[in-house]
């Protein structure tokens, strides 16, 4: 019994270790500013948690894929603060950049747009982009504010596949100077 209780907290800390190390709560975020895009969009709309958004972007990246666009880069919006909304009312969208002007019919519920070029907080993580809300967002809200800057709309997470196991995610945050 005396080996017993180390040997669980000791093998409980190791898998807490280990989850935080895959996930990659120890990389660091790049932040950097400067103008971006412009930008084409297949997507789709979401209403509810944004950690439930993840079928919208894999039911629009299916079909983009089908129809012959490679969607290299996926990307969610998140239109709402989850700290003012009620999460059954989080809006976001999901969906691919595509390389040219979508001139396809779309099915029901997809849309495209185009989104000029703006400035952008540009924050970079190489961890996975479930814990983006916790090691992102506070960074790029505190450069925000120390650099002057107020954000003026949604925020995109980009997010390209390296490899089987390893995500890139760009985030952007709309601003202008305060």
């Amino acid at each position: 019994m005396k080996v017993l209780v180390p040997l669980v907290a000791i093998t409980v800390v190791g898998l807490i270790a280990s989850l935080m190390l895959r996930l990659g709560s120890f990389k660091e975020v790049s932040l950097s500013e400067g103008e971006r895009g412009p930008f084409k969009q297949v997507f789709k709309k979401h209403v509810g948690a944004y950690h439930k958004i993840v079928p919208v972007l894999e039911e629009v990246e299916t079909w983009a894929k089908a129809n012959g666009e490679a969607c290299r880069l996926t990307f969610g919006e998140f239109i709402d603060d989850p700290d003012l909304i009620a999460e059954d009312r989080l809006r976001s969208s999901a969906g691919c950049m595509v390389e040219k002007k979508w001139d396809l019919v779309l099915p029901a519920g997809f849309g495209y747009r185009e989104i000029p070029a703006h400035l952008f907080v540009v924050a970079e993580f190489d961890g996975a982009p479930s814990i983006g809300p916790i090691k992102v967002y506070p960074r790029a809200k505190d450069y925000i504010a120390a650099h002057n800057y107020k954000q003026i709309g949604p925020t995109y997470e980009i997010y390209e596949i390296l490899a089987p196991d390893k995500v890139k995610t760009t985030y952007l945050f709309p601003v202008e100077k305060k």
